[in-house]
């Protein structure tokens, strides 16, 4: 009996020290994937430790300090929080995770991350970056030329468009760890000639406008936005320099944020044209890796006007990173709605000329650490309509071509 128990005893240290031999081995190999920075590998052979039934907060860190470096920012947060499971006093990981949610564009829920996060688990780093006051700050400007179309004679309203400028500021800023608004100013000027019954011959267009956008934004968990806006027009009629009239849109919105996926919906109420225009507005953003590197947006607005019927607009967009200094976006948009509201409020079109087509990009550069700066080159062609608004019908379809370019100055703050 002394005989069995003895070698019962020795198969059993036998295997402990087999199982530790195995442990040592798989640790080293992973340790000098980890140092050559080769992913792939170490990917793998943690993938045999977990089989093998080990799983501990070194390898996680590995896997996770790898995966962030090579963008594969929902696998690294994955890993960074198991790492806390297996040592509650990691700060580090804590660190990754929130870089990962702004490297992925997901900055809202990186506030909210960070505000979950205990004050004595949080690192100098993290305790350095503050959760309210203003984040970022803009400016910005566009010019726009248009093929211009000018009667001899026309009874009905038609606004021929030869130039317009415009000029834009604006700035983002949190107001706790749940919450932020967004103020923007708009204005725009518009050069060329319009008919009317009262005026057949036509006369020269003073236009003048004024936007005021308003935005507040809620996140009260991670990956849902809540948004209310606004957005108020004072303009001047066409033909004088003195009758104000004031516009108005407003609305609300929720955004899903995931990884790869990102949704949004709104609906807006507007009274544009002295009309009234009930809007609804969707999207949906595909990350293919789960980064900025790529993404495709997909949207349309579809709006039913009082006076003038159902309307729609779709859009296409796609972004690429080209270089740590450059992004590009290109998109397309194509609809007939002359009255709409786009982007959560922020885009406005009430011109009586409708854009049936519109070309843009987006050439994004980042000089400096905290400084971008958008050039926007865009190809618009509008139908133009004769509108006879007390019959409520429009006639004498032409299209024009408009090209123009716009700039934009963003200056982070945090």
């Amino acid at each position: 009996m002394r005989v069995i128990l003895i070698i019962a005893i020795a198969f059993i240290l036998s295997e402990n020290l087999h199982g530790q031999d195995d442990f040592r081995s798989l640790d080293s190999i992973s340790y000098n994937y980890f140092i050559k920075g080769d992913y792939r590998n170490l990917r793998r052979s943690a993938e045999t430790m977990f089989n093998s039934g080990y799983d501990y907060y070194y390898i996680r860190m590995r896997l996770g300090i790898l995966a962030y470096y090579n963008q594969k920012y929902q696998i690294s947060s994955d890993n960074f929080r198991k790492a806390i499971d297996f040592n509650s006093f990691d700060t580090l990981s804590h660190e990754y995770i929130y870089y990962s949610y702004i490297f992925s564009g997901r900055k809202h829920d990186a506030m909210l991350y960070l505000a979950s996060i205990p004050a004595n688990k949080q690192n100098i780093r993290l305790k350095s970056i503050r959760n309210n006051g203003v984040s970022d700050v803009s400016i910005g400007s566009s010019y726009s030329a248009n093929d211009v179309l000018l009667y001899q004679l026309n009874s009905l309203y038609y606004e021929s468009v030869k130039s317009s400028f415009g000029m834009a500021a604006g700035f983002d800023a949190y107001t706790g760890n749940k919450s932020m608004i967004s103020i923007a100013y708009t204005g725009l000027i518009k050069d060329g000639s319009v008919y009317s019954s009262s005026v057949p011959s036509g006369t020269e267009m003073n236009f003048r406008q004024n936007q005021v956008y308003g935005r507040v934004v809620l996140f009260p968990a991670a990956g849902f936005e809540f948004s209310g806006f606004g957005h108020v027009i004072s303009c001047n009629d066409v033909f004088t320099s003195g009758l104000k009239y004031t516009e108005f849109a407003g609305g609300a919105g929720v955004i899903k944020n995931g990884w790869k996926l990102r949704a949004g919906l709104n609906i807006s109420i507007s009274n544009f044209g002295n009309s009234r225009q009930l809007s609804s507005e969707g999207h949906l953003t595909w990350l293919p890796s789960g980064n900025v590197n790529l993404y495709f947006t997909s949207g349309a607005m579809v709006q039913n006007d009082k006076y003038w019927g159902s309307t729609y607009q779709v859009n296409q967009q796609i972004g690429v990173r080209m270089s740590d200094f450059l992004w590009m976006e290109t998109g397309v948009m194509k609809g007939n709605s002359f009255l709409s509201v786009r982007n959560s409020g922020y885009s406005v079109n009430n011109s009586y000329q409708i854009p049936s087509v519109s070309i843009h990009s987006n050439l994004i550069l980042f000089p400096l650490k905290k400084l971008s700066f958008t050039l926007t080159p865009y190809y618009n062609k509008f139908d133009v309509y004769s509108w006879d608004f007390a019959s409520v019908s429009r006639t004498g379809r032409v299209n024009i071509d408009s090209f123009g370019c716009a700039f934009k100055l963003n200056y982070k703050i945090r």
